[in-house]
């Protein structure tokens, strides 16, 4: 091509990539994306408010009730923080400024993480020395009452013993106490004068006033914990990091508006552009339209005589074309019928324990709700403030109860492979119907690509239940390159060969599926162990109606149109039989059909 027919379209192309360059400058920002992006910090932020809300309502007799909650909340802030970081909508890589606000803000949150596992692991050991104190008090105050000989000792005592108690508890109760030192001045009033007591007395005083230091000591440790918790400013960090992406979307849209403006210009001097090649064309075209009035008119006569030709022509092809796809249908629906019972055996066979396996799963599944509900109430109980013990243990006895009967390991891997067998079961249906599909096709192009192996299998697949429990099929299968052909009609061809050759068979044998790659094409045998066919029969099997079978047994078309088939396609097919031994039958097909011009000169098709 010279360089002055080259130009135009070199200037075409430079104009439409310019034109899709802008197009997708000015898509570059995706309105739901960043929506997307914004919902998951806002998600982030109120999971850390609701943890920061948990741990600061968390009381020494919550602890545990509340774990639950606190371990929820963490997955879920866990799989949104791992959102911002990576995925589709993450934020990482989008700046540098973004990266290093986001690397802060996750290096933060992660060391508010670690706070936050030490302070529920120390707390359940602070906790249970907590409660084992508070439970020694009312041992230790006994005994100092018991200690104390004189009665007025003991009406001293009763009043500071009741208001230490109330303040042991509002202590352990209260998130952030204040009254250590109240508690410690009532320990002070009743030591006041312990020297002229008995040893009992100051050794209980002693105790209770070291259970007392123990208890302040276990629930300021707990208070500094969750301080430094809620001190790590998290929220102010993912607000830099929302602040930062939402500067850097604002940046996106107006680059995109740059381009956009751009665009209109350049579609606005492209318009311009056509409308000048638009007029110089109908120019040109006027110009045609002078010289073919002058060609139509010399032309006439010889124009009518064509048409009146191809008119004869059109309609003996068409008759032809009509014949060919009816003889063809026809040899199909008869394959068909005779395949139909095997193929609604194969898929009933499967669908049969499918469904049988639903309904083991339908009832199991059953008793595993009656269980979740069991454990739900046990559940609803413990957390209750209103339930009795006995309640609750009635609870959770029916609940362990219906565990043992249902055993949930066990069941879930029955489950499991009920599940598995059914989703075998479906998929063979799936291939059935799929390979039943692509064979009665007769409307696909012929010029599509085929796979010649995956072929041979849908034919098998489809001739299956003439096939199974006394044909085995050994397959010796090599590299294909694709070729070009009709695929439903080569499937009709390996379907026809399969179900000739398990006739042939008597109670049981082999049949053995050849393919390999030539120069220009590929090669399929197959090959039986069948009775084999005389030198009389072979010459005659491709003719039309021509049939070994006995009245009624078959149409005789079987095998003459597969002749036609591989002649349509530019292919050979040869045959090879011994009595008693078997036949094969090789077929080789070209790479590419040829053009239309070049199909008179057709290979035919021998048997030799």
């Amino acid at each position: 091509m010279k360089l002055k027919q080259l130009l135009p379209v070199l200037i075409a192309g430079i104009a439409i990539g310019i034109l899709g360059f802008l197009l997708k400058m000015t898509q570059s920002v995706d309105a739901d994306l960043h929506r997307a992006r914004l919902e998951n910090i806002r998600a982030v932020d109120n999971l850390d408010v609701e943890l920061n809300r948990l741990f600061t309502q968390t009381r020494a007799s919550s602890l545990a009730d509340s774990a639950a909650d606190r371990t929820k909340i963490t997955q879920r802030l866990g799989n949104d923080l791992d959102a911002l970081d990576k995925g589709p909508k993450a934020l990482r890589g989008l700046n540098k400024d973004l990266d290093k606000k986001l690397d802060q803000f996750l290096d933060t949150i992660e060391a508010k993480f670690e706070l936050g596992f030490d302070f529920e692991a120390r707390n359940t050991l602070l906790n249970q020395g907590l409660v084992n104190n508070m439970d020694a008090v009312p041992v230790n105050t006994d005994a100092l009452l018991e200690a104390s000989p004189a009665a007025a000792t003991k009406e001293m005592l009763r009043p500071l013993i009741a208001q230490l108690k109330t303040e042991l508890l509002t202590l352990s109760v209260t998130p952030t106490p204040t009254n250590a030192a109240t508690i410690r001045d009532l320990l002070a009033q009743m030591k006041a004068g312990s020297e002229t007591q008995s040893e009992a007395y100051r050794t209980a005083l002693d105790s209770l006033t070291s259970s007392c230091e123990e208890i302040i000591q276990d629930k300021t440790e707990m208070v500094d914990k969750l301080k430094s918790f809620l001190g790590r400013p998290t929220g102010a960090q993912l607000q830099a990091v929302e602040q930062g992406y939402t500067a850097w979307y604002q940046g996106q849209v107006a680059e995109a508006n740059q381009y956009r403006a751009i665009l209109v210009g350049y579609a606005a001097l492209l318009l311009l552009v056509l409308a000048f090649l638009g007029i110089r064309l109908r120019r040109s075209y006027g110009d045609l339209d002078k010289a073919n009035s002058k060609l139509v008119d010399a032309n006439e006569n010889l124009e009518a005589q064509v048409d009146a030709r191809t008119k004869d022509l059109s309609t003996a092809l068409k008759d032809l074309r009509n014949s060919q796809a009816q003889l063809i249908q026809s040899e199909k629906m008869a394959s068909l019928g005779q395949m139909v019972a095997g193929v609604a055996h194969e898929i009933n066979t499967p669908l049969g324990y499918a469904r049988s396996n639903a309904s083991i799963v339908r009832t199991t599944l059953a008793d595993i709700r009656d269980l979740c509900n069991a454990q739900d109430r046990a559940l609803q109980l413990m957390t209750s403030e209103n339930a009795s013990d006995e309640e609750v243990a009635t609870a959770l006895s029916d609940a362990e109860e219906r565990r043992q009967l249902v055993n949930p390991v066990e069941v879930m891997g029955d489950l499991d492979n009920l599940l598995d067998d059914t989703d075998h079961g479906l998929v063979q249906i799936a291939d059935l119907v799929s390979s039943l599909k692509d064979f009665s096709r007769v409307d696909r192009s012929r010029n599509d690509h085929f796979k010649i192996n995956e072929g041979i299998e849908t034919a098998l697949k489809i001739c299956q239940n003439q096939l199974k429990n006394r044909i085995e099929i050994v397959r010796q299968f090599g590299i294909l390159p694709e070729i070009e052909c009709s695929p439903s009609k080569l499937n009709q061809v390996f379907l026809n060969l399969f179900t000739n050759a398990a006739q042939a068979i008597g109670d049981s044998g082999k049949i053995y599926v050849h393919t390999s790659a030539e120069a220009n094409g590929v090669s399929i045998r197959i090959i039986d162990n069948g009775c084999g066919m005389s030198d009389e029969v072979r010459q005659r099997i491709f003719e039309p109606f021509f049939t070994t079978k006995p009245v009624g047994k078959g149409t005789g078309l079987g095998l003459s149109i597969v002749f036609r088939i591989i002649e349509e396609h530019g292919g050979t097919i040869d045959v090879h039989s011994v009595v008693g031994k078997g036949s094969e039958f090789t077929i080789r097909l070209p790479l590419k059909q040829q053009q239309a011009n070049d199909s008179e000169s057709s290979p035919s098709l021998a048997a030799a």
